[in-house]
């Protein structure tokens, strides 16, 4: 004969997800980008967000706004072997702005053609910065060149 227990049966208890996640940093954004993003897409009271215009942008924001395009071009330059380079860089309010990228003696020559007519105005307003920007991050001298792809 098996002997039955008169107590209630004990189940395992179940885990809760938040133990199955590893301690640490897993998924917390650094300061810094949190602070970029937060920037590039903030209204600035005469629109709406990515779709304000660039020509009201404030100093901070275009200094932001410099850091995301050197940011997404500089790692890409390092990254290569074969030149001339070409990238699509996609810049939150600045839209798409492609880039070629030559290797001259000691030198860069970086050609940003901006696909809307506000990002090119607002570039060649900013050449210098960005340019000096670019610099910085690639260690080398950078000669800027700007165009305008315009819209068909």
């Amino acid at each position: 004969m098996t002997q039955v227990s008169d107590k209630p049966a004990e189940r395992p208890r179940l885990r809760e997800a938040r133990e199955d996640r590893e301690s640490g940093t897993a998924g917390v954004v650094p300061a810094e980008l949190t602070r970029l993003f937060a920037q590039l897409w903030t209204d600035d009271g005469d629109g709406s967000g990515a779709h304000t215009s660039l020509s009201g942008t404030k100093g901070g924001d275009s200094i932001a706004m410099i850091e995301a395009i050197a940011e997404h071009l500089a790692p890409r330059i390092q990254a290569v072997s074969q030149w001339p380079l070409q990238a699509v860089l996609y810049v939150p309010r600045l839209g798409r702005i492609n880039a070629r990228v030559r290797r001259e003696q000691g030198a860069w020559s970086i050609d940003l053609e901006a696909q809307e007519d506000a990002t090119a105005r607002w570039l060649s307003g900013v050449r210098q910065p960005c340019e000096d920007r670019l610099a910085v991050a690639l260690g080398q001298p950078v000669s800027l060149h700007l165009s305008t792809v315009g819209r068909a």
